[in-house]
């Protein structure tokens, strides 16, 4: 039998985590940081952290509270929102994320996810 594992995707807003329904209506949780190490603590095997407004803003999200995260967890995490290119991914791992996802961008130039996977590995690379 497979094991099961927990893996919480947080939608992150200006280095908060907001909950909506549809994506709308978002309410503030709290702190990205504080909630990373609270899911640690409750025994999440992964998490996902997804800057909501970095895509429609039209910017890469903010490394700010990555490598704030990094510094708290022990265990890996996946940040995704605003990601373009192979470079901006780098920078996402550099300041301490495990995995990057990629989404509109890897529809809307395919060979970015090779050239992720061909960096980083594919271990790495989401595209969701």
């Amino acid at each position: 039998m497979t094991a099961r594992r927990v893996i919480p995707c947080l939608d992150v807003r200006d280095g908060r985590v907001v909950k909506g329904v549809r994506f709308l209506d978002h309410v503030d949780m709290g702190d990205a940081a504080e909630l990373a190490a609270r899911y640690r603590d409750e025994g999440a095997d992964e998490l996902v952290f997804y800057d909501i407004t970095a895509s429609p803003e039209g910017r890469t999200l903010d490394y700010g509270w990555v490598r704030e995260i990094a510094r708290l967890l022990d265990i890996p995490f996946c940040v995704a929102g605003g990601i373009r290119s192979v470079e901006q991914a780098g920078k996402c791992l550099d300041n301490g994320a495990d995995k990057v996802s990629v989404n509109s961008p890897a529809l809307e130039r395919p060979d970015l996810i090779g050239e992720l996977a061909d960096r980083f590995g594919s271990q790495c690379v989401v595209v969701g």
